[in-house]
């Protein structure tokens, strides 16, 4: 295995890599499939049965910010974990990774309150940010060019079973044993998942000179800072909340501005345009799933298998545009595809809102 990923990093792809599957990269595309798989269930079984949580905690203030929490993680470890992989290779940042996301595992299984919970996710998202940027990272410097749609497309398929199991699945476990032990039993799960691609990555060095260049920890922390602090601004109804917001403008707008590609503020295009628009279909999509259980189990009245119900439509029609870009590639621009995905998003977006209208609005 050590000899194929030193082929493949010297650019040695050959004619006979013409699949994920070929024998020089399937056991890296395996392993890369079962950790996202074990990702995927976690995400879809927290955002499943979050408004049980909230209540039992007596948190529904906070309800908001255990998703936040998450993802403002998830800007530190993607950056954390992208200059690692370049300066000592992606087995050590993914390792820290997963060690990350299993302590807030823990954390989040015995927590006494809401706001440790809170603590729990951001831990997790330190190691959820540095798992699928260390698979992206590694696609992008392993996988021939016209092999990187398909991949991600099979990474989107790594989606399927925990969107169809998992809601469902954590519905029924928070219900017989308690939703403690969702968290608690993802965690020997996900330390056997990741086994299996961290044998592949230990192959894969740094890149030449990087080690020369500082990892930017300050830079990352102070834009997760920053936009924590724009979050409690706008969630804060007192007169405290623009000063918050503005000290979040002031402490994260400038180290954004350099980590992100030149012009990506300004949808330069290209790859900062790119980033833009990525940066933006994720707050977009994920911003709005986060309350689709709350609002129907708490406005709708509905069980948490209904709302499952619409988390797992949401991954698979996921997964299914995955693969419709993957076969659109080539075939029509790449403007029309993005294009087409955003409206899409906001149509949904849209839509999703009747579910605070009176019942006579039908949630099928």
């Amino acid at each position: 295995m050590t000899d194929q990923i030193g082929a493949l990093e010297e650019g040695e792809h050959g004619p006979a890599v013409r699949s994920v599957w070929d024998r020089q990269i399937r056991a890296l595309t395996a392993g890369l499939v079962t950790i996202i798989t074990l990702v995927a269930f976690e995400a879809l079984a927290v955002v499943t049965v979050l408004p049980n949580v909230a209540a039992d905690l007596d948190g529904l203030g906070l309800y908001g910010w255990a998703t936040s929490a998450f993802f403002l993680g998830t800007t530190v470890g993607i950056v954390l974990a992208g200059a690692g992989a370049d300066r000592d290779g992606p087995a050590r940042p993914f390792a820290a990774g997963l060690l990350l996301f299993c302590a807030g595992l823990l954390l989040a299984a015995v927590t006494p309150t809401m706001g440790v919970l809170v603590v729990g996710r951001g831990l997790q998202g330190l190691g959820g940010g540095a798992i699928p940027a260390i698979a992206y990272a590694t696609i992008g410097r392993l996988y021939p060019a016209a092999l990187r749609p398909r991949v991600f497309a099979v990474l989107a398929t790594a989606w399927v079973v925990p969107g169809l199991a998992g809601p469902a699945l954590a519905g029924l476990i928070a219900a017989h044993a308690g939703w403690r032990w969702i968290f608690g039993g993802l965690l020997p799960l996900t330390v056997a998942a990741g086994a299996i691609p961290l044998r592949a990555l230990r192959a894969l060095p740094g890149r030449p000179g990087a080690g020369l260049v500082p990892i930017p920890i300050a830079p990352a922390v102070r834009i997760s800072a920053g936009a924590g602090l724009v979050l409690a601004g706008l969630t804060n109804r007192s007169p405290l909340g623009l000063p918050l917001i503005a000290a979040g403008i002031a402490c994260g707008l400038g180290p954004l501005r350099r980590l992100l590609p030149a012009g990506t503020l300004r949808l330069r295009p290209g790859i900062p345009a790119a980033v833009a628009v990525r940066g933006l279909l994720t707050w977009a999509f994920f911003g709005a799933d986060t309350f689709v259980p709350l609002s129907i189990t708490a406005v709708r009245h509905a069980s948490i298998t209904t709302a499952g119900l619409a988390v797992s439509s949401a991954t698979l029609c996921w997964t299914a545009g995955s693969w419709t870009q993957a076969r659109l590639v080539g075939r029509r621009p790449y403007r029309e595809i993005i294009g087409t995905g955003l409206v899409l998003v906001a149509l949904g977006t849209g839509g999703f809102t009747t579910v605070l209208l009176p019942a006579s609005v039908p949630l099928a």
